[in-house]
């Protein structure tokens, strides 16, 4: 995105037509009482480039309850999400991630060789790529998008983004000394961070183990050590266990074993665990969905969450927040309808307006009202800029308004010096972050 060299001040104020919900919880465990969770992987990575924030925006868009994402620690210590140990197979780029900067990181196109339904696949005809060029300029982004949006994030960046959107962190790295390290960054960052609704894991039991160490406040789920001992072992969850984060059959050795069973998801629910399952891709079907959603699992990993959030839909299953329908399993906490709101986006229109993006998470069985009003944010004789009301019916997660912007409005937004605004949140729980405001 691009700074210029004034700063527009933009207070959101959010009038809650519904109650804000409830603390999540069950027997201690908030992870209980959010069953059915649409836990978006990667963004949906079968649906839009792994990891960016273009990815998540996606996701939620459709669906999405949860953001899943993986962690890998730059050259200069910064936690940055992108999935593999390189940077070869998604972006333009070539070497380790734990080699580079994050100036060096941040210059790559992490959409390159995103295919829609492939996930990233290297060697096509340029068509194939949607895509590509957005970064670096070479092609325009989506309307409500800017070039950072296809960027490799930094974990910060994300946890900026959406405040109220829970979110699963998975601790990478090529070799055990990297992830030691991520884990100790992790925690040093977490713990002042400032969110409950946060889970860790990683396949390395002892990167875990450290973490939760270092951040005792902070959930995590098992890896695979302590799921096998778990399931197979008779040994207790390890310590600060809040969820299995598993996938259909393990491998375990030369033994492929069956582990979302009837027996398996209900030890670990007895034991007080939720159950996350993750997927291939082979196993994005209703079939399988419905087989999940039988054993009571508590969510599911999705690369493709536009097909689950139907599939979901089409059930009427049990949702975040007590929305959707029930079943046999044990329900889900049930909270008040509540809004959470917060502003995703900011837009600077070809007319010289601007248009605000709200977006909802957790519960949408009420609609939630947005009074928004932005000023200049000079700290003597503030001026008004804009205006603008905007519901957010039942059902949906995100709405666009177009602010009515006064004269003194129409001049700064004309004159195209501000391009970032500070957007404060006030609901009855406030939220301060700071929005792009992006060029169509």
């Amino acid at each position: 995105m691009r700074r210029g060299r004034h700063v527009l001040g933009l207070v959101v104020a959010v009038a809650a037509a519904c109650a804000l919900p409830a603390s999540a919880g069950a027997a201690g465990n908030q992870w209980l009482g959010m069953r059915v969770l649409n836990q978006i992987h990667q963004g949906g990575e079968n649906e839009a480039p792994s990891n960016t924030l273009f990815a998540y925006h996606d996701g939620l868009a459709k669906g999405g309850d949860m953001i899943e994402l993986d962690v890998h620690a730059s050259k200069d210590g910064q936690l940055v999400a992108i999935h593999d140990d390189t940077v070869d197979r998604t972006t333009d780029g070539t070497g380790e991630v734990a080699g580079k900067t994050l100036a060096q990181l941040r210059r790559l196109d992490a959409a390159y060789n995103f295919v829609p339904g492939e996930n990233a696949v290297a060697g096509r005809p340029a068509s194939a790529y949607p895509y590509r060029g957005v970064r670096s300029g070479r092609k325009k982004p989506p309307a409500g998008f800017d070039t950072e949006d296809f960027r490799i994030p930094t974990l910060a960046e994300v946890l900026d983004a959406y405040p109220d959107v829970p979110v699963n962190v998975e601790i990478k790295g090529r070799t055990q000394e990297e992830k030691f390290r991520v884990a100790d960054l992790l925690a040093s960052f977490l713990k002042g961070a400032g969110r409950s609704d946060v889970i860790v894991v990683s396949f390395d039991q002892a990167a875990i183990d450290r973490f939760h160490a270092a951040a005792p406040r902070i959930d995590v789920a098992a890896g695979v050590a302590g799921i096998s001992g778990f399931l197979l072992g008779g040994q207790p969850l390890p310590s600060g266990t809040k969820a299995l984060q598993i996938p259909i059959t393990y491998q375990f050795g030369a033994t492929t074993l069956q582990i979302v069973t009837p027996e398996y998801v209900a030890k670990a629910h007895a034991a007080g665990a939720a159950v996350h399952v993750w997927l291939d891709k082979s196993e994005e079907n209703d079939a399988v969905y419905g087989t999940l959603l039988d054993l009571c699992v508590d969510g599911v990993m999705t690369a493709e969450p536009t097909k689950f959030e139907a599939f979901l839909q089409a059930r009427r299953a049990p949702r975040l927040g007590g929305q959707g329908g029930s079943d046999r399993c044990p329900a889900p906490t049930r909270q008040k309808p509540g809004c959470r709101v917060t502003v995703s986006k900011l837009v600077r229109t070809p007319a010289g307006g601007v248009t605000a993006r709200l977006e909802r998470h957790g519960d949408l069985r009420g609609r939630c009202t947005a009074t928004i009003a932005v000023r200049s944010p000079a700290r003597r004789g503030a001026l008004a800029l804009a205006s603008g009301r905007v519901t957010v019916p039942a059902g949906r997660i995100a709405a666009l308004t177009p602010l009515k912007l006064t004269r003194a409005g129409r001049a700064t937004v004309r004159g195209g010096r501000a391009l970032t605004l500070t957007a404060t949140v006030r609901a009855r729980v406030a939220q301060t972050r700071t929005r792009p405001l992006a060029a169509r």
